[in-house]
């Protein structure tokens, strides 16, 4: 049991570390010189029906998610090379109540923090800020020789084909983000999804029978940093970036 614990906190911690680090370049940078100039989004005129639509539409997501589980979506081929390109379409169905929506009530991409606006500067950021946080993690566990691998492995198509998959990840949080936000505004839009989310950590923690003070210490970890990447999210109004530093995190803990 200590075992576990010891290696769950020799994962955490070095990844909120990485991440906060990475949030916080962005207000450190955005201070000095700003990076892209932020977009303004008009408030709904309807935030509760748009909330609740929104709830439908993750609702609908994650239906479509489990037909592709039960393989009602396109089929696999023999074919390697023709499976990553398949696995990116069915994620473009999975994800698509999301544009749906958007077409339905006329709301345009700003409304789930995408813009063309300085998009090279954003490619750009995500990028070195990825790179930050990758030494910072590795250097925090001791891997610090892993990365050329890292990086080699984040340009090979294999793990490209898995970029819109953890991309539309973030553009549905920040579809669900912004309609809550108004709904009930920008401090419990943050709240409410910090602790739901550090909250669906416990029932794991104490089925492995971690003592409680190793829950609480990864609860406030947990719902910190979900904060914290939510607020910057919230004032950079971009998740291009973001998805660059998501997928190159994605690749470090091994994720797919």
């Amino acid at each position: 049991m200590e075992e576990i614990m010891q290696s769950n906190t020799f994962f955490m911690v070095p990844l909120t570390i990485a991440y906060a680090s990475m949030c916080g370049l962005w207000f450190l940078v955005n201070k000095q010189k700003n990076l892209w100039a932020l977009d303004s989004i008009k408030p709904s005129r309807k935030p509760w029906l748009d909330f609740f639509l929104g709830l439908i539409t993750a609702i609908a997501i994650i239906g479509i998610g489990q037909l592709y589980s039960a393989g009602f979506l396109i089929p696999d081929s023999e074919n390697i090379t023709i499976n990553q390109f398949v696995w990116m379409a069915n994620n473009f169905i999975i994800f698509s109540p999301i544009a749906v929506t958007l077409f339905l009530r006329r709301q345009s991409l700003l409304t789930v923090f995408i813009s063309q606006n300085q998009l090279i500067a954003k490619l750009i950021f995500g990028v070195a800020a990825s790179i930050i946080g990758i030494i910072l993690f590795l250097t925090l566990r001791g891997e610090l020789s892993r990365l050329p691998e890292i990086l080699s492995e984040a340009v090979q198509f294999k793990s490209i084909s898995y970029f819109p998959a953890v991309f539309f990840e973030n553009v549905s949080l920040a579809f669900l983000f912004v309609r809550l936000k108004w709904a009930v505004g920008i401090k419990w839009a943050i709240i409410i999804p910090s602790i739901l989310f550090a909250l669906a950590h416990v029932p794991g923690s104490l089925a492995e029978g971690d003592p409680w003070s190793h829950i609480v210490t990864f609860f406030f970890l947990t719902g910190s940093l979900t904060t914290f990447i939510l607020y910057t999210a919230y004032r950079s109004r971009d998740i291009i970036w973001l998805g660059v530093v998501h997928y190159m995190m994605d690749i470090v803990i091994k994720a797919f």
